[in-house]
């Protein structure tokens, strides 16, 4: 017996679905930028924080890569929060040349913040949705992080 329903068959099926789930998420997001960052935390400000916190120190060039934004954004960027004190550079190892830049205590308690602040407002959300809309979310992670995971595993394929 088919489980799958008709809507979702075939290649128009899944168009259907991927403009509406990229409509969705694009939305949410946007919604979610809104309510977590204070005015004064740029957007990139907040995603090099995240890819500090999540992948540990990082050269500017690889930081600039990973939030698509120029080296010199990412430079103004990194200058930025120095005088914030959330990051610090480092030249590490046995190549003095190769800068880092880490984050510092205060930048992870901005990145905390942050997080909690993501936390209180899906939790709001979610306390406001029936447990069957609970359930379908908490049945989707699985495969929204197998999409996460081959963007991911693409992006790190091509050039």
């Amino acid at each position: 017996m088919n489980t799958v329903p008709a809507q979702l068959n075939g290649r128009a099926g899944a168009t259907r679905l991927a403009d509406e789930l990229g409509a969705a998420l694009v939305e949410l997001s946007m919604l979610l930028r809104r309510a977590i960052l204070p005015p004064q935390i740029s957007l990139t400000q907040a995603w090099t924080l995240l890819i500090l916190h999540n992948s540990g120190p990082q050269r500017v060039t690889s930081l600039a890569e990973a939030a698509s934004v120029t080296q010199p954004t990412m430079s103004g960027c990194i200058i930025g929060m120095e005088r914030l004190g959330w990051v610090r550079r480092d030249t590490g190892g046995t190549d003095r040349r190769v800068v880092t830049v880490c984050l510092t205590g205060d930048g992870e308690k901005v990145m905390h913040d942050l997080e909690a602040a993501r936390t209180r407002t899906l939790l709001a959300d979610l306390d406001c949705l029936p447990i069957q809309d609970r359930a379908a979310l908490a049945a989707a992670l699985p495969a929204l992080r197998r999409i996460i995971a081959q963007e991911e595993q693409e992006k790190a394929v091509t050039p």
